[in-house]
């Protein structure tokens, strides 16, 4: 499998999907492809699906981002938003929502400007409202038929560079509890459709770009009150075939396939369902962050009954709507990073976790070193598979290569 085939969005679909028989045609003799896999990761999954250990309806659960892509949808249509000038807030909704739920002060000592000196956020709201109503002022709203906005324009140059640092700055300082409902807000003021739309094609621009850090810095003339600023941001989304294959092997062998995602449910069902991104899952199986809709539109509140899809939120998000419906956990879980741990080690009837291996930290390496632990078992709970950071491609064993790097590891730094 080609890095070109991580990329195309049908070459993967009829690579993995023409030997296969239709969904909704159980059968217990059809192995995983070998692709990329780790082989003890695939016979184990292999022996997994054939022995079907739960009765009634099984299931499995994925994490999306960085588990079913290489790559973050809801980041890259922040990058591609951010390219575009794709917005539907006004200048006065959008200063508001920037400052919504975000502690006022200082940013502390990790986050300084380019002269080395603090920042408070109300200057970067200030500045950031500034070049986003210079903008608004000179191409409106975003909409489908809107001509290009050039990426290279000055207030857009800034305007990129602040809010990708503050973004990151509010999750390092706030937590992700606060960066994934600020994220999506920028959304606020689109139809489903709109962000549909929208979605899909920062899907394709990020697919056709290369996998690399992209430096983005505030331009001298606009450094206002926060100063002149720099962040660099990973760009790169790659598709998994690896993954695809597998939800597709379980499905034919009657086990149902559901996303519990951190990131908008609307974003990632663009992605999941789209049978031309090669996975092709049903609409009602994305469990993701939801959000009001008042006239239609995406809003500022979150759904008022249903949990942030994040850490121990994804379990309450399985639990309501799928072990009160079926009577049991999943059999399969799968993710990447600390807001999966909760949900890979909450249910008694889960008898396999797979850890895309990120190098992580936290909770997740915690985990990944007992998965590290278990290899030599011939029944482990948790299994690591290596990826390559610099070509989003899986590497066939357990072990990781970092971005920028050459040599393959098993486990981060602690």
């Amino acid at each position: 499998m080609t890095t070109l085939d991580r990329r195309n969005f049908l070459a993967c679909t009829a690579a993995l999907m023409g030997s296969r028989p239709a969904f909704g045609m159980p059968t217990n003799n059809a192995p995983l492809s070998p692709l990329k896999w780790a082989p003890r990761n695939r016979r184990l999954l292999s022996e997994l699906i054939v022995s079907r250990p739960t009765s009634g309806r099984p299931y499995a659960v994925f994490d999306w981002d960085n588990t079913c892509i290489f790559g973050d949808c809801q980041e890259t249509l922040l990058q591609f938003m951010l390219e575009t000038f794709s917005f539907a807030l006004t200048p006065a909704c959008f200063e508001h929502v920037i400052k919504q739920d975000v502690p006022e002060g200082e940013l502390g000592p990790h986050f300084l400007n380019q002269d080395g000196k603090q920042i408070r956020f109300s200057h970067l709201v200030e500045d950031m409202t500034r070049d986003y109503t210079e903008l608004w002022s000179r191409y409106g709203p975003w909409s489908s038929v809107r001509a290009p906005v050039p990426s290279h324009i000055t207030a857009l140059v800034a305007l990129r560079a602040r809010l990708l640092f503050s973004y990151r700055a509010i999750d390092a300082i706030a937590g992700p509890k606060v960066a994934l409902y600020w994220i999506i807000r920028l959304l606020c003021g689109m139809t489903e459709t709109d962000i549909t739309t929208l979605a899909a094609m920062a899907n394709r621009w990020a697919l056709g770009r290369d996998i690399r850090y992209v430096e983005h810095i505030v331009p001298p003339e606009r450094s206002g009150r926060s100063g002149t600023l720099r962040c660099d941001v990973f760009h790169g989304l790659r598709l998994t075939p690896e993954i695809a294959d597998l939800q597709a092997t379980l499905r034919q062998a009657g086990i149902d396939i559901f996303i519990c995602s951190a990131s908008l449910e609307t974003v990632v069902r663009v992605f999941a369902t789209d049978p031309g991104f090669g996975y092709g899952l049903p609409a009602d199986h994305i469990l993701g962050i939801q959000m009001c809709w008042p006239s239609g539109k995406l809003g500022v509140q979150p759904a008022a009954d249903w949990p942030l899809t994040y850490g121990a939120g994804k379990v309450d998000a399985i639990r309501r709507r799928l072990v009160q419906e079926r009577g049991h956990g999943p059999i399969l879980v799968c993710g990447d990073s600390s807001g999966d741990t909760a949900m890979q080690t909450s249910f008694p009837d889960t008898h396999l976790s797979l850890i895309i291996n990120r190098l992580a930290d936290g909770t997740e390496g915690a985990l990944s070193q007992r998965a590290a632990n278990e290899m030599t078992s011939s029944t482990p709970r948790f299994i690591l598979q290596g990826r390559d950071d610099n070509t989003g491609e899986w590497c066939p064993s357990e072990e990781t290569i970092a971005f920028g790097s050459r040599a393959p590891r098993l486990l981060g730094e602690n």
